[in-house]
């Protein structure tokens, strides 16, 4: 122990911070010196090995041998702390961590395996305190920051770990680890090809990293390439640790949604194997086994022999239609609509009059928005039940997605008639009165029906909606919160809450509410819509349109879709199928403030002056934006109309942004004004009050 002091000592120069620390020391190397077993030459090698039980004998042989010098103790407590985390004996890693920081205070390598493993005992101010000291101890270290990055991805902070990720690889553009971490950041924050590019180069630097197969998977899953996706699953199951979970719990998923119920079920009992406790996935395990056997039940009938010539066919037999429509609900209850329709078909081919088995093939043929089909079969259902406020509702509902407005508010009128304190009724009616460009009687009718029945979290989304076509964004955001507290599981309503995010700008908040609801439903129509919104403000055009495309057509309301796309059109310069977009949302809704706005844009870029001013004069006095005075003060700007050009271009400064449209509007707004008050001779009379501009 003197040798290692002197030696220190000499190095050191004054001697004083090394003699504080051997006062420390000491005491714990002699208590391990009294251990019976010596040092080998072997030991520091078993130490650094990759084999846990050569690493604990070896590192404490190091530790308790006082010829070593500190560098070698501290490199030992180390690499014994980092097994003991390996194998979740935290207190016993953390107690060689903190050993070792005694010796050296500046060690980075302890400072991250404490702050791991603080991160693992979820004292997560603890870790961010080590990472922060090791950064700023070595900053040029790519580890440090990596670390952080990973704890900010454990926060769901995805902007702030992307952040650690791009300093670490600017630093090493060969780090692996900080190449997977910034891959599923970008995931998680909808950048797909982005997240792609980062995995793809992670493997081809490490072909043998578990993580990057895993989140490479789930991009492919978000892309809807399922094949690739469980290559990559069942690669990641191979090479992650004997207690991940993870990849078998992914891959049984997959393989459950495309049919394969054997392998689904394979994976399950896997995952059960090493987390036995598992309600998810029991319950998955459950579902997968049920719809196993209805579809063998259904794929396995026998053949009805072929009856002699002469002679009618004999009816083939059916299963009993209760026991067809129980199958049924179970598929539709797992999304599958197609194979649930089939069974419902089968079950009132048999009886005709099954009124479960109706209201869940309307409900079946409304998912798939085929509006046709399920207007056949809740006209049935009122037929049956003409009394029936709720069934009334339904088919008003189907008729407002089918553009017959009239009609749909005939049933709603109808049903109020029968049912004056009908929830559904009034969030029904509502919605019409949406579609048809009345937001603020919407908002009373969903007011009424909240106010009856404020469990509802349909009835929030709905609301939500209509303060978002009044650009009332905070109160949207409210209602959309409130749906998400009532049922954590609506998709509709936490997909509209990150569409709003979006457009307030806010898209390290919304991003992740849109990936979530695709995750469960890769279908979801308003999360795709946000999707669509996403590309398009960060100017990916070409993929906007694509995104978008996976919307119009296939939802009962498209024209916040084909709004966006017309923008993504006009950023193209294609003027024409802009204008196809903007005409198809004006036909339904012709007092679309918003689409008169973009039409009035696409026409002056068309120098059709005349028509633009009258689309923009009419959205305006619909509603107020910022982006609509600024188009319209171009206009007046081109013909040399200074004054109404001048009045405009203030206005579209003074007013508040409602998202991120209006917010580029006005800083082009502000930068024409500083542009015209340089180019007008200035005099007392020039200029204004308000900010001392020429204007």
């Amino acid at each position: 122990m003197q040798k290692i002091c002197a030696a220190k000592q000499h190095r050191d120069g004054s001697g004083r911070y090394w003699r504080r620390s051997c006062r420390v020391a000491i005491p714990v190397v002699l208590a391990l010196c009294l251990q019976p077993r010596l040092a080998y030459a072997g030991d520091r090698e078993d130490c650094s090995s990759a084999v846990a039980e050569k690493i604990e004998s070896g590192c404490t042989a190091v530790i308790g041998d006082a010829a070593r010098t500190p560098d070698d103790a501290v490199k030992a407590f180390v690499n014994r702390s980092r097994m003991y985390a390996s194998r979740a004996k935290f207190d016993l890693a953390l107690s060689d961590a903190s050993a070792a920081l005694e010796l050296d205070t500046r060690s980075v390598a302890t400072l991250l395996v404490r702050g791991y493993v603080y991160q693992r005992i979820n004292n997560l101010d603890s870790a961010l305190a080590d990472f922060q000291r090791a950064i700023e101890i070595d900053p040029n270290n790519p580890a440090p920051l990596a670390s952080r990055g990973f704890l900010r991805l454990q926060q769901k902070n995805w902007a702030e770990a992307l952040k650690d990720y791009d300093a670490a690889l600017a630093l090493r553009p060969d780090h692996a680890s900080a190449l997977v971490g910034r891959g599923r950041s970008n995931l998680e924050m909808g950048q797909l090809d982005k997240a792609l590019a980062d995995l793809d180069a992670a493997i081809a630097i490490s072909i043998n990293t578990p993580s990057a197969f895993y989140w490479r998977g789930q991009v492919y899953r978000r892309k809807g390439d399922t094949d690739r996706a469980i290559d990559d699953f069942s690669r990641a199951a191979v090479e992650a640790a004997p207690n991940d979970a993870g990849p078998y719990f992914a891959r049984g998923q997959l393989y459950s949604s495309r049919g394969d119920y054997a392998r689904a079920i394979a994976d399950f009992d896997k995952v059960l194997s090493i987390v036995p406790d598992d309600k998810n996935t029991r319950q998955l395990r459950q579902s997968t086994l049920a719809l196993q056997a209805e579809m063998a039940r259904v794929h396995d009938k026998p053949a009805v022999a072929a009856s002699p010539p002469g002679q009618a066919a004999p009816a083939a037999p059916l299963p009993a239609a209760n026991a067809l429509v129980d199958q049924a609900k179970r598929l539709y209850n797992v999304r599958k609509y197609a194979d649930s329709i089939a069974l419902l078909t089968q079950a009132l081919a048999a009886d005709p009059h099954n009124d479960l088995a109706l209201r869940l093939r309307f409900l079946s043929y409304s998912k798939l928005n085929k509006l046709p089909e399920a207007l056949a079969d809740v006209d049935q259902l009122v037929d049956l039940h003409p009394a029936d406020a709720q069934m009334l509702v339904l088919r008003g509902i189907t008729l407002a997605a089918l553009r017959q407005t009239d009609k749909a508010m005939s049933d709603l009128e109808h049903a109020l008639a029968i049912d004056p304190n009908s929830a559904q009724a009034y969030s029904g009616r509502g919605l019409v009165e949406r579609k048809l460009g009345k937001p603020t009687e919407a908002i009373a009718d969903f007011d009424r029906s909240i106010a009856i029945n404020p469990k509802d979290s349909n009835s929030y989304v709905q609301r939500g909606a209509a303060f978002l076509a009044l650009h009332q964004f905070d109160k949207a955001l409210v209602d959309y919160d409130q749906a998400v507290t009532i049922n954590p599981l609506n998709d509709d309503a936490r997909a509209s809450r990150g569409l709003v995010l979006l457009m307030k700008g806010n898209s390290a908040e919304g991003l992740p509410d849109l990936n979530r609801a695709l995750e469960r439903d890769p279908t979801n129509q308003i999360a795709l819509l946000g999707r669509g919104l996403a590309m398009l403000s960060s100017g990916q055009n070409d993929r906007a349109i694509i995104a978008l495309n996976q919307v119009i057509g296939r939802s009962a309301d498209d024209s916040a879709a084909r709004i966006l796309r017309a923008r993504a059109f006009l950023a193209q310069k294609d003027t024409s199928n802009a204008m196809l977009d903007l005409n198809d949302v004006l036909d339904s809704t012709p007092g679309n403030a918003e689409a008169l706005t973009l039409r009035g844009i696409t026409r002056s870029v068309m120098h059709e002056y005349d028509a633009a001013l009258a689309d923009l004069d009419q959205g305006l006095e619909k509603r107020e934006s910022v982006e609509g005075y600024f188009a319209r003060a171009k206009i007046y700007d081109a013909k040399s109309d200074v004054p109404h050009a001048t009045a405009d271009f203030h206005r579209a400064t003074e007013l508040k942004p409602k998202g991120v449209f209006d917010l580029v509007a006005q800083a082009q707004a502000k930068k024409r004004i500083q542009q015209l008050s340089k180019s007008l001779p200035c005099g007392s009379a020039g200029r204004t009050e308000r900010d001392g501009a020429c204007l």
